[in-house]
C-alpha cells in the first residue's frame, strides 16, 4: 500500500523559479523532480535528502509539499486532501510566527488522522519539545514525533518511526483505506440519486411545514447511513486485530473510546429523545419524547416533555443497588441486558475532562410544562425554549432506540405471575437433563 505523505518546510526552493511555479500552490511530485534536478545547492540538505529519499521509493510514497502551513491551510478549504503523514518544520523566515505554527500544527493534528513529524533545525528545539509534551497536545502524543534536521540519521528516524506506527496506531495502518472505501461509497450513493432533480428528491423525503416541502439534514442522513455503513462493512477488513486477553487495561481509554463510540455532543438547536440534558443548578436528565411528537412540539405533545432521571453512579448509590434493588454480583453486559429495572449510563462525557457513569431509572419518569412563546403550536422545541436545561450529549445509535425501548418496557411492561418453586425445579431439570 502506497503512503501519502506531505512536507511543509519554507526552505524548499520553489521561489527561485517564479516563472514555472506559484510559490503558495501544492508543490507535487513533478516540481519535486525539477528542483533536485536543476538546483544542487538547496539552503536545507536534510529536505533535499528526504525528498531524494521519498522519490527513490515512488512504489511505496505520494509526496506533496507546501512552504508555509498557511498554503496548506488554503489548499485544503477548496480541495479534499489527506496525507497519511506530515513533515513539519517549525520555524519559517516570514509569517507564521511561532506561535501560529503552534496553532496551524493543532489543526493538522485536531482534523486528521495523520502522523506528524516535526523536523526542525531551530535553536528553540527545547522550547519545541516543551509545547509538543504539553497538555494542549496531550491527546495527540501517539501521533506526534520531534526529529532534530542536524541529526546525522534524521531522514533514517523518520521512517523508522513510521513503521513502528504501522504495526501500534489503529487510524494509521488502517485510514487510508477507511477513507478511500468511504469516498467509494459516498460517490456510488450520490450515482445512485443523481437521476433526481433537487425538486425531485425534496418531493420524495420532504415533510410539509406550513404549506411548504422541505428536507432537513436528518432526512438525507437518513437515506446515506444505511448504504454507506452497508458499502464501508463489505469493502474495510480489519486484518489481525487479535490480541490475548489483558489482565490490566488503561480503564480511561477503554471508556473514552466507549464515550466517542456512544454519545455525540454537536450542540443542535432542537431537542431529541436520547439527549441527556442537565438542568440549571444541578441535576441530569435523559429526554424520552419521541421526535415524531417534538416536531409539532405543542400540537403533538401539549407543551409537557417526558424525561428519565439520570443519577450519578456513586459509592453510597451502588450501596442502594445492592441492598434495596438486589443487584448484587451481577454483569451489566449491555445497556438493556439487566436483571433489575434499572441500567447504567456508562462514560457521558459531562465535560471536556470529565467522564461520568449514571444510573437510568425508568420509574423515576416526570414531565416538564414547557410555555409556547410562538404564534403556531405546530413548531418543534429547542433549546432557547428548553429554559433552564442545556444540552450535554445525544446518546447514538445502536444504543439509543434499545435504551428507549428497554425504558418503555419497565414503565408500562405486563407482569407475569411466577411458577412454584416445584414447577421451577422441574423445568430447570428438563433443561439440564
Amino acid at each position: 500500500m502506497k503512503h501519502t505523505i506531505c512536507c511543509i518546510d519554507d526552505r524548499i526552493p520553489v521561489s527561485q523559479y517564479p516563472e514555472y511555479f506559484k510559490e503558495t500552490d501544492i508543490i507535487n511530485e513533478q516540481v519535486i523532480r525539477f528542483l533536485l534536478v536543476n538546483n544542487e545547492d538547496w539552503e536545507d540538505s536534510s529536505v533535499k535528502s528526504l525528498f531524494e529519499y521519498l522519490l527513490k521509493n515512488e512504489s511505496e510514497w505520494a509526496v506533496n509539499a507546501f512552504t508555509n502551513p498557511a498554503f496548506y491551510d488554503n489548499y485544503c478549504k477548496e480541495v479534499v486532501y489527506s496525507p497519511d503523514i506530515f513533515v513539519y518544520d517549525w520555524d519559517y523566515g516570514f509569517a507564521p510566527a511561532s506561535s501560529d505554527s503552534e496553532e496551524y500544527l493543532y489543526e493538522i493534528l485536531a482534523n486528521s488522522y495523520s502522523m506528524v513529524f516535526i523536523f526542525s533545525g531551530a535553536d528553540s528545539f527545547d522550547d519545541i519539545e516543551e509545547i509538543a509534551k504539553s497538555s494542549k497536545f496531550a491527546t495527540f502524543r501517539d501521533r506526534l514525533e520531534l526529529i532534530r534536521k542536524n541529526d546525522t540519521n534524521c531522514v533514517e528516524q523518520i521512517f523508522a518511526k513510521v513503521k513502528e506506527k504501522e504495526e501500534s496506531n489503529f487510524s494509521f495502518r488502517y485510514g487510508y483505506s477507511i477513507i478511500r472505501n468511504s469516498n467509494t461509497a459516498i460517490n456510488r450513493i450520490l450515482s445512485e440519486i443523481s437521476q433526481l432533480s433537487i425538486k425531485d428528491f425534496i418531493l420524495s423525503i420532504g415533510e410539509e411545514v406550513n404549506g411548504n416541502i422541505s428536507v432537513k439534514n436528518e432526512d438525507f442522513i437518513d437515506v446515506v447511513v444505511p448504504r454507506f455503513r452497508n458499502a464501508l462493512q463489505n469493502n474495510v477488513e480489519f486484518d489481525k486485530l487479535v490480541i490475548e486477553k489483558q489482565k490490566e487495561v488503561d480503564l480511561d481509554s477503554i471508556k473514552k473510546i466507549w464515550a466517542y463510540r456512544m454519545y455525540d455532543e454537536t450542540p443542535l438547536e432542537e431537542v431529541s429523545m436520547g439527549d441527556v440534558v442537565k438542568k440549571k443548578n444541578g441535576g441530569y436528565f435523559l429526554i424520552l419524547s419521541s421526535d415524531c411528537h417534538m416536531n409539532q412540539f405543542w400540537k403533538k405533545n401539549g407543551g409537557y416533555v417526558s424525561m428519565i432521571p439520570l443519577k450519578r453512579m456513586t459509592s453510597a448509590e451502588g450501596n442502594y443497588l445492592r441492598k434495596v434493588m438486589g443487584m448484587k454480583g451481577q454483569h451489566i453486559s449491555s445497556l438493556t441486558n439487566c436483571q433489575i429495572s434499572m441500567t447504567i449510563l456508562p462514560a457521558v462525557p459531562v465535560s471536556q475532562h470529565e467522564l461520568r457513569d449514571f444510573i437510568v431509572l425508568p420509574k423515576g419518569i416526570l414531565s416538564v410544562k414547557i410555555e409556547n412563546t410562538n404564534s403556531s403550536n405546530r413548531t418543534p422545541l429547542t433549546y432557547d425554549m428548553f429554559k433552564n436545561y442545556t444540552k450535554v450529549v445525544s446518546i447514538l445509535d445502536p444504543f439509543k432506540s434499545p435504551l428507549i425501548q428497554f425504558i418503555m418496557d419497565n414503565i408500562s411492561g405486563y407482569g407475569c405471575p411466577d411458577y412454584s418453586p416445584v414447577l421451577k425445579d422441574y423445568l430447570l431439570k428438563r433443561i439440564n437433563k
